[in-house]
């Protein structure tokens, strides 16, 4: 009856099942990694694929504030309004 109407027919899949689902697998739509003091999470992969230049979602999120010194001091933050702001409690 489909082949007639030249129809594709597939069927709609929920959130669970998608994620789930072999094409997710086999593309690495999906990877798990593990976060530090969460355990392993299960996040979305690169959803480009390129031959020479792979990605990598190798990398767990930074835990708050993991970068906070860092960006500061590429903002001209020196080091002694640094420890101002730590031993305030502002950062």
């Amino acid at each position: 009856m489909y082949d007639e109407h030249d129809a594709m027919i597939e069927p709609v899949l929920d959130l669970d099942e998608a994620l789930d689902s072999e094409l997710v697998r086999e593309r690495e739509m999906v990877v798990a990694l593990d976060q530090p003091e969460l355990g392993p999470v299960r996040l979305l992969g690169l959803p480009i694929k390129l031959s020479r230049t792979p990605g990598d979602a190798a990398r767990p999120a930074p835990a708050l504030g993991e970068h906070t010194d860092e960006v500061l001091r590429e903002f001209g933050v020196s080091g002694a309004e640094l420890a101002e702001l730590h031993a305030a409690g502002v950062v």
